[in-house]
């Protein structure tokens, strides 16, 4: 759902000896995340979400990176930031192109078939060479995988937070 803030990505593990961490980009191929050098690590825990710099960023390989948060210079400096997420202000973002939405506008949303059945919510999205992939936790528990493709996807309401797909034969099965 839309905020002021949206998950630019998430710290990994530490990477090397002097501060560095991979880190996990959310945002899509063309938004680099050395282009934000401040926004905030997310609140996790008892610890608050609190403004961060970035020192550097530099692209290892597929939405890897290796980035720098400022004045973190050690292993176990870095340490603080594994498993969180870097937010950045959602104004601060080039327009999104036409059919194209960050992962946490879907993530929440609602799916259902053309004859409007529920299926459940959008929990994940995994990422494939050809295509994502949502995750779909259905009501009843069980997880379905819809592949996000024209031929499925038949309309993405994100202010309504509703998704219709066409259910392909075998789809489920």
């Amino acid at each position: 759902m839309p905020t002021d803030k949206v998950a630019g990505g998430r710290f990994l593990k530490p990477f090397g000896i002097g501060g560095e961490l991979k880190f996990e980009s959310y945002l899509p191929d063309d938004y680099s995340p050395d282009a934000f050098t401040v926004g905030h690590l997310a609140s996790a825990g008892a610890k608050p979400e609190r403004e961060i710099y970035i020192a550097g960023a530099r692209h290892l390989r597929g939405v890897t990176w290796a980035v720098q948060p400022d004045g973190c210079n050690s292993p176990e400096e870095a340490a603080e930031y594994v498993n969180r997420e870097f937010l950045i202000r959602r104004d601060l973002l080039p327009p999104l192109k036409q059919g194209e939405y960050l992962y946490q506008d879907i993530i929440g949303c609602a799916v259902y078939k053309e004859d409007g059945e529920r299926l459940g919510e959008i929990t994940g999205i995994m990422e494939t060479g050809a295509n994502d992939v949502w995750v779909i936790t259905a009501d009843g528990h069980r997880e379905l995988l819809i592949p996000v493709i024209h031929d499925v996807v038949r309309q993405i309401d994100v202010p309504g937070r509703k998704i219709t797909i066409h259910v392909l034969e075998g789809l489920f099965d």
